[in-house]
């Protein structure tokens, strides 16, 4: 009878409860009242800066925003390439084991702790595939049967796909796909609508999806693979090539990226079309990224060699605000 004339007491507790929208509490570590609830409009926010500031390092499709890997990247004279590899923790970057090959403008898929790197800038062209296992890099047999660079990706470790990349030696962007089965690559029968580099990836080997890119000038394509054909869908707003990504299929966001020049324009995919959204604090091409869910995501280096790391936090994500007088 009391609960049903005077409702139920606000729970004080010592930690924040597990997350359910709409509950209200009393932190007594903290003083204050607490609600949880979910966030209206996505935002960037700074992180820790890399060790070494690259553009092109690779991103990693499949990565989390709390745990990534940024493998090699341009970072200045003499090579324009580099093996540096670091690790993010969500928090700040630490180095690990070098690649054995150093490159640029490659691609990664995978996980923090198990990934594939391929494809890069000259020299070298078509250096050979190399899989990180969490603590070091290992050279594989598997080379692309182009010089890819700068290819777009999607996948895991074992079963990816590469697209719209750069054939530097023959000066195209074939519309050729290849897909990767965890010990060798070959040419897949599906080719994409559109010829382009530069694009970003995201998505698994059989619902991937392909984002913008260059094609003669900047390209706004999207394509959207199901495991057999590729479609065109709705392109983005802003064409561009060299930005990154996160997510999946059905839900992503597209960020950064030279049209021109750098930008800082975030666009959001809700399996349908595309809507533009906050943008970044700092506007650059190059961009390495990760996150394999469409409400978060990472972005590190491009740009003139820079060491910022932006994460961003897409509308709906949950979060846990402290109730004011205010």
């Amino acid at each position: 009878v009391y609960k049903g004339i005077n409702g139920f007491a606000v729970q004080s507790l010592a930690t924040d409860p597990t997350f359910n929208e709409g509950q209200v509490w009393y932190n007594n570590a903290s003083y204050a009242f607490k609600v949880a609830s979910v966030t209206t409009a996505g935002a960037w926010a700074t992180s820790g800066n890399m060790n070494n500031g690259s553009y092109n390092p690779a991103a990693l499709v499949g990565g989390l925003q709390t745990a990534a890997i940024a493998g090699g990247g341009d970072t200045g004279a003499p090579a324009y390439s580099s093996v540096k590899t670091e690790s993010y923790n969500g928090t700040s970057w630490s180095p690990v084991a070098n690649m054995n090959t150093a490159r640029s403008a490659g691609t990664g898929v995978g996980t923090q702790t198990s990934a594939i790197i391929f494809g890069a800038y000259p020299p070298g062209n078509a250096p050979a595939t190399e899989s990180w296992n969490g603590s070091s890099w290992t050279t594989l047999p598997a080379t692309l049967a182009a010089p890819a660079e700068r290819s777009g990706a999607s996948g895991t470790q074992t079963a990816a796909l590469a697209f719209s990349y750069y054939n530097r030696p023959a000066d195209n962007s074939p519309t050729t796909v290849y897909s990767w089965s965890g010990s060798l690559w070959s040419t897949l029968p599906a080719a994409m609508n559109t010829g382009r580099y530069g694009a970003s990836g995201v998505g698994t080997q059989t619902s991937a999806l392909a984002i913008g890119g260059i094609s003669g000038g900047q390209s706004s394509a999207t394509e959207s693979y199901n495991g057999a054909t590729w479609s065109s869908v709705s392109p983005v707003n802003t064409a561009r090539g060299f930005a990154g990504a996160s997510g999946t299929q059905s839900l992503a966001t597209f960020f950064g990226g030279n049209p021109g020049s750098p930008t800082a324009a975030t666009e959001l995919w809700n399996g349908t079309s595309w809507t533009s959204s906050t943008n970044m604090s700092t506007a650059r091409g190059g961009i390495g990224s990760s996150g394999a869910q469409g409400s978060s995501g990472l972005a590190y280096g491009g740009g003139s060699y820079l060491t910022a790391t932006e994460e961003w936090t897409g509308p709906g994500a949950q979060q846990i605000k402290t109730i004011t007088t205010s």
